[in-house]
Order: C-alpha cells, then structure tokens, then sequence
C-alpha cells in the first residue's frame, strides 16, 4: 500500500498529464530524476542542435552535464561569464534548434503552462521555432488554475530565482512581487499556452520536487 504522500503526488500527476494531453501536449511522467534524464537522452538525436533557457530543474536532473557528453551541437546563453551581447545571441540560437530545453513556472490542472519571462527567450521559442519543446517540471510546479500558477510565480517562481540570479528586486528580500519597475525585473512577459497544434511540446512531469 503507498504512503498517502505519494498516492497523492501519483493522483496529481496523473491527472495533470490527462488535462495536458486534452490540450494535444505530449506528456510523460517519470519517477525521478534520474529517469527525467534518461528520457530527455532519448528524445534527443546526435548531430542535433540543442539549445536551453535556464533552468534549475534541469540542473537538479543533471540533464546540461549529461549533454555536454552527447555527440551534440549545445549552445546556452546562462554563462555568467558572456556579455548581455552574448548572452543575446546565443539566445537566438534557439529559434533554429532541433530541441529546446526548459522547465514550467506551473502548470495547472486544466493543462495549461504558465510562464513568465524578463526578457522573453524562453516563452517565444516555447511558443515558435525549435522542432521540438522538452519541457521538465517537477511535481510542485503543478497548481490548479490560472489564478494559482500566477500566485505561485509572485509568492515563489520569481523570488526564488532572483536570489538565484543576484537580482535586485524588491522581491529578493520580501519574498513576493510588488510590481516593480526595476531595471532587475524578471517578470516581464506572462505566457500562457493551452495547445499544441503543431505537435512540438513535450512535457515531463517528474514525482519530485524540482526548481523553484
């Protein structure tokens, strides 16, 4: 018999990948980590261009290490090292790529994937470019509506990462957005995407706790 914790993450995410795939989002469920990894290697062919927006989830997956070891062509614009000119245009990269890389700021129970952008990479190249969408999401970033995906990005998603970041917003040491008109801001652009026409997006919802 499972433990009412994990009946109840099997019950969220289950659900949650049947709303997905009502939206036609191809979506998996993985146990772990560990499988995250070996799934997202699958997905991926050699020779391939592969691109990232930044993301913890994929740290904690050790998915960017994995990649660094395929016979891969992998560009990132999160080098702290790069100059803003850089950063850009290895940013651009990824309209062109064979996979992009991400995770979720949510993910609501109507199978929705809310996101929010400073300076829109990744919500653009989600939406249009790249052949293929990999998109891993731990189970914590599945909330139930609109409404709370957009409270999980004020109260968590957009603090959390600013600390991160060593941003110097407002919310770094309060804990929640304000609105603010800092040169620092992340929470640029909102995106929501409710379907997959072209067949692009694949989700990977994971029974763990992953990024912010």
């Amino acid at each position: 018999m499972l433990e009412p914790k994990q009946e109840f993450i099997n019950l969220r995410v289950n659900k949650c990948k049947e709303a997905l795939e009502k939206q036609h989002i191809k979506t998996y469920i993985t146990e772990n980590k560990e499988e995250a990894n070996q799934l997202v290697n699958s997905l991926i062919e050699d020779h391939s261009l592969v691109c990232d927006g930044g993301s913890m989830s994929l740290q904690e997956c050790g998915i960017i290490e994995t990649l660094h070891h395929r016979n891969i062509t992998f560009h990132s614009h999160s080098d702290p090292a790069m100059s803003k000119q850089e950063s850009d245009e290895e940013a651009r990269k990824a309209f062109y790529a064979d996979t992009f890389l991400c995770s979720a700021n949510a993910i609501t129970m109507k199978g929705e994937l809310i996101n929010v952008d400073g300076h829109g990479n990744r919500v653009s190249v989600m939406i249009f470019g790249p052949k293929q969408v990999i998109i891993v999401a731990g189970y914590n970033k599945i909330v139930e509506d609109e409404q709370s995906a957009i409270q999980r990005i004020r109260t968590i998603a957009a603090p959390a990462n600013c600390m991160r970041l060593n941003k110097k917003t407002p919310c770094r040491f309060t804990g929640s957005c304000t609105q603010c008109y800092s040169e620092d801001r992340i929470c640029s652009s909102y995106v929501k995407i409710n379907y997959d026409k072209e067949d692009r997006l694949r989700v990977i919802l994971v029974k763990e706790n992953l990024g912010y």
